[in-house]
């Protein structure tokens, strides 16, 4: 199997933190969703990536679409980042389990 990346798409701090992981990422400053749509777009697009992360200020702004992707898509999986900002959520793990073994 073909190495892929992991990218993730977000604030600054979010993305320079995961830069200094070693893990590329994209700064966001616009919230315009058709044109954070596009860029998401041309990164599904591309085929080099695995993992994607969206923090979740930009992920709300285009829930219904990265829920599409996800359920139609198997890579790159999309998944929602919290940030220090985020409001706490709680999370359903047996969903995410159904969700991810394709039952649920």
């Amino acid at each position: 199997m073909e190495k892929k990346k992991i990218l993730v798409i977000g604030d600054k701090y979010t993305v320079n933190m995961f830069n200094l992981l070693g893990i590329d990422g994209v700064v966001v400053e616009d919230r315009d969703p058709a044109k954070i749509r596009k860029l998401l777009d041309t990164y599904i697009g591309s085929g080099e990536f695995s993992i994607i992360y969206i923090t979740k200020e930009l992920g709300d702004l285009l829930k219904d679409y990265i829920d599409k992707i996800s359920a139609t898509k198997r890579w790159p999986v999309i998944t929602i980042l919290p940030t220090r900002w985020s409001k706490a959520e709680e999370i359903d793990v047996s969903s995410l389990l159904r969700k991810a073994l394709g039952v649920g």
